[in-house]
C-alpha cells in the first residue's frame, strides 16, 4: 500500500490514456510535508500506471537489462496503490503500479559516488544543435534536473557547436573529448537491441544526459521504458521493428546520431558492446525465464484489478505466437497484445545475422496516419 503525501500527475500518453479513471501516473514527493519521510532511501518516486503496457513488465525488465549491461539506470519495484479522497471514498484500490526511482542529485551521488553530476532531460529531435552562445536558448530544451554551473552550461554549448559546425576530421578527432564513447555505445547497443523508439532513436526524449565532473564528459541514462521491447506502434510494424537496422537505427533525421555512427572509432566500440550484450544478456532463454519470474509476481495483482488485463498478460508472456494482426493504435484498448518472447527471439536472431553480414536490417519510418 502506498499513501500519497505530496503528489503530482506526470506522463504524456500514460496520462491521456487514464483521463477517465483515477489510475493515473503520479510522482510522489514523500518529504514535501515531513522531510524525514523516505522509502528505500528515496524522497521522491515515480509511479507508472502501466496503462500502455499489457504485460506490465516492460519498464522493470528494461531497466534491469540496462543495469545488467553496465548502463546507469533506475531501480524499480511494484506496488498495489490505494487512493483516498476526502468526502468521496477511502482507500480505493487503483491497482498495480511500477515504482521507478526518481533521477535527481541524490540518485546521481549514490550511483556515481561523487557530488556535482549534472543531469539534463532533453526533449528535441536535434540533440546538440547549435543555438548560439546564450544558455537561455538551450535551457528549456535540455531541462536541467540538478543545479548546474556556468561551466557545465558551456560544455553543452561547446558540444553543440562541434556537432553542428565541425568537419568530419575534427568531429571524429574531438567527439571523445565531450562524450564517454563507451557509455554512449553501451546505452545505444541496449536501446537498439530493445528497439525502443519512444526514446532517442525517434522521439528525441525519454532519456537523460549526465555530465560527470571527474571526466567532464557526457553519458546517457534510459527513462520511460514502457514502449521498449519492440512495442511502439507509431514506428513501422511489429515485424519490421524486430528486424530494425543496427547500423542506422534511428527512424527520423538526427544529425548527432548520424555523425556518431559515421565515426569508425565509435562503431568499433558499439559493435563490441552489441556482441557482448547479445552473447551474455540478450539471450532468449535467459530473458524468457526472467519474464516468467516477473509475471508470477504481478499476476495476482493484475487479476485483482481486471480479468481482461490478466488475460492480456497471459498473451503478452506466452511462448505461443498469436495469429492475425500484430499492430494497432496505442490508445486502443482492443489493439493486439505485443508478445515479449516473440520479439526477443526474432530480434536476437536478426541482430546476429546483421552482425554476421547476412542481413541488412530494416530502415524504419513513422506509420502513416499516426
Amino acid at each position: 500500500m502506498v499513501h500519497k503525501r505530496g503528489r503530482a500527475l506526470q506522463g504524456n500518453g500514460t496520462f491521456l490514456s487514464a483521463l477517465r479513471t483515477y489510475k493515473r501516473p503520479y510522482k510522489l514527493d514523500l518529504g514535501k510535508h515531513a522531510s524525514h519521510q523516505q522509502l528505500a532511501g528515496r524522497t521522491s518516486i515515480s509511479l507508472g500506471n502501466l496503462g500502455a503496457d499489457f504485460s506490465c513488465l516492460s519498464d522493470a525488465l528494461a531497466y534491469e537489462f540496462f543495469r545488467d549491461a553496465g548502463v546507469p539506470a533506475p531501480r524499480t519495484a511494484y506496488a498495489r496503490v490505494f487512493l483516498s479522497i476526502d468526502q468521496k471514498f477511502s482507500e480505493r484500490l487503483l491497482g498495480l503500479y511500477v515504482l521507478v526511482e526518481n533521477l535527481d542529485a541524490q540518485w546521481t551521488e549514490d550511483v556515481f559516488g561523487v557530488k556535482g553530476v549534472a543531469l539534463f532531460k532533453p526533449s528535441t529531435y536535434e540533440l546538440f544543435y547549435d543555438l548560439g552562445e546564450d544558455w537561455k536558448a538551450y535551457e528549456p530544451i535540455y531541462d536541467p534536473k540538478t543545479p548546474i554551473t556556468e561551466s557545465q552550461q558551456r560544455r553543452v554549448i561547446e558540444l553543440a557547436r562541434l556537432v553542428s559546425r565541425s568537419g568530419e576530421d575534427e568531429f571524429n578527432r574531438r567527439i571523445g573529448e565531450f562524450i564517454d564513447i563507451d557509455e554512449f555505445a553501451r546505452f545505444l547497443a541496449c536501446e537498439v537491441l530493445l528497439a525502443h523508439y519512444d526514446g532517442i532513436l525517434y522521439q528525441g526524449q525519454n532519456f537523460l544526459l549526465f555530465l560527470d565532473p571527474r571526466s567532464n564528459k557526457f553519458g546517457i541514462i534510459p527513462w520511460d521504458q514502457d514502449h521498449s521491447w519492440g512495442e511502439f506502434p507509431f514506428v513501422s510494424t511489429a515485424d519490421q521493428r524486430e528486424r530494425a537496422s543496427i547500423w542506422r537505427p534511428w527512424a527520423r533525421h538526427m544529425r548527432f546520431l548520424e555523425r556518431l555512427y559515421a565515426s569508425e572509432d565509435f562503431k568499433q566500440v558499439y559493435r563490441r558492446e552489441l556482441e557482448r550484450i547479445l552473447a551474455t544478456l540478450f539471450v532468449p532463454e535467459r530473458l524468457n525465464r526472467r519474464i516468467d519470474e516477473l509475471a508470477s509476481v504481478v499476476r495476482p495483482a493484475i487479476a485483482e484489478e481486471s480479468t481482461n488485463r490478466v488475460a492480456k498478460l497471459e498473451i503478452a508472456v506466452s511462448s505461443e505466437w498469436r495469429t492475425g494482426p500484430r499492430d494497432g493504435h496505442p490508445f486502443d484498448e482492443n489493439r493486439p497484445v505485443h508478445q515479449l518472447k516473440r520479439f526477443i527471439g526474432t530480434r536476437a536472431q536478426n541482430v546476429r545475422e546483421q552482425l554476421d553480414g547476412k542481413s541488412d536490417g530494416v530502415l524504419l519510418a513513422r506509420q502513416m496516419g499516426q
